[in-house]
């Protein structure tokens, strides 16, 4: 199994996390942007074309003769693979609807981050408070559960993981105000298959959230 994607966290981060959980073996194919002010990505859009994939882009994931791109898809396909998650109807949708919601919460943090460092210094704090409704739903659609998906992780968990670090390291205090958000991640790091991701430092956790070219890396 072949995972390629930037030599960042970005959106292959969920993914990683999530094969880390399963301990499954996987081939890390990484791409390095160049450094500014170019930002040379030859690299990657160079062979882009080349790889066999119906919509190239990264990340991608190459598992013998199945080739996908795009996060949430490459998600599902390894959670079906491995029996991970709810199957029935209603709960698939339901998490679906989440990871969807929680793509369009992402959105905001990463349009931040790859704006001026003007404009990152000027709306960081009026990003943050706008986030904040979307923070109480995600928690509220949480409830009780230790989990999104219920007593253990599925791959919306990993996903979530990811936005919710990035709104953390963005600013400290955003989930101030949700607690049980604070604990759920908190949940996702004390996952004894994910002890050596979170404690080594050579671990992916330790690359940058965004590209070269963005303000807050």
């Amino acid at each position: 199994m072949k995972l390629g994607y930037w030599k960042i966290r970005g959106l292959a981060e969920p993914v990683r996390l999530l094969l880390k959980y399963l301990e499954q073996d996987f081939e890390e194919v990484v791409y390095e942007c160049g450094d500014g002010p170019i930002f040379d990505k030859s690299c990657w859009f160079d062979i882009k074309f080349t790889l066999g994939y119906d919509f190239p882009n990264l990340p991608y994931l190459e598992d013998g003769d199945v080739k996908l791109t795009q996060t949430i898809p490459i998600i599902n396909y390894i959670c079906a693979k491995n029996g991970v998650g709810p199957t029935d109807a209603k709960s698939v949708a339901a998490l679906d609807m989440c990871i969807h919601f929680l793509a369009d919460l992402n959105m905001a943090n990463v349009r931040l981050c790859y704006s001026s460092a003007e404009n990152l210094a000027a709306n960081k704090s009026s990003t943050v408070a706008a986030a904040q409704p979307g923070f109480k739903q995600l928690a509220a659609f949480l409830g009780d559960r230790q989990f999104l998906g219920g007593d253990k992780p599925c791959g919306v968990d990993f996903f979530c993981y990811e936005v919710l670090d990035r709104w953390v390291r963005l600013e400290s205090t955003s989930l101030a105000d949700h607690p049980s958000l604070t604990s759920f991640l908190d949940r996702i790091r004390a996952l004894p298959q994910l002890s050596t991701y979170f404690s080594s430092p050579d671990s992916t956790r330790t690359w940058p959230l965004n590209n070269k070219m963005a303000s807050f890396k």
